[in-house]
């Protein structure tokens, strides 16, 4: 049975995987940061101990830098190989467990509208998620969502074809 520091402690890293995963909105984002990850988990044993943020400066995207070294800031992170390495692969498997949208648009999107587009998912399914986008102009406007297996079709295409069958007939 775990204790209630053990318990605190779970909430807290639960609390810091998922801040960490907000600045995730789609699976090409997902899978820089899960390179860089990798890259980082290299490099955790060539320098035996000190600070990870040190370790991966230059090496890493600043991003992950920043935030390792916040989390060194606040304690979270030891200058143990073993601890940062654990870490690492926390973060990592946290990061593969999330969900993906397959999002079929039919236009590039700018940050903001993926940004509105992943708030609204996560709002309507109390979860986070990486939206999977493929850009596609013959659907016209609309999207296709596939999630979990369920597949839909929004797409302008779909109505379209609805309207010249009937004029063909």
């Amino acid at each position: 049975m775990l204790s209630r520091e053990q318990k605190k402690k779970g909430f807290f890293m639960e609390k810091v995987l998922k801040d960490f995963a907000k600045k995730i909105k789609t699976k090409e984002e997902l899978t820089f940061y899960l390179e860089e990850i990798a890259q980082a988990q290299q490099i955790v044993f060539k320098n035996k101990r000190g600070p990870l943020s040190k370790k991966v400066e230059g090496k890493v995207n600043g991003k992950l830098k920043n935030f390792l070294e916040k989390l060194e800031e606040e304690e979270v992170i030891s200058k143990s190989p073993g601890q940062q390495s654990s870490f690492l692969e926390k973060l990592k498997k946290y990061l593969q467990s999330l969900p993906e949208i397959k999002l079929e648009i039919a236009f590039l999107p700018s940050n903001e509208f993926l940004t509105r587009v992943n708030q609204w998912f996560e709002e309507e399914l109390s979860q986070k998620i990486i939206l999977d986008l493929i850009t596609n102009s013959q659907i016209v406007g609309g999207a296709v969502i596939e999630y979990q297996g369920n597949w839909r079709n929004f797409s302008l295409v779909k109505e379209l074809d609805k309207l010249i069958s009937q004029k063909n007939l």
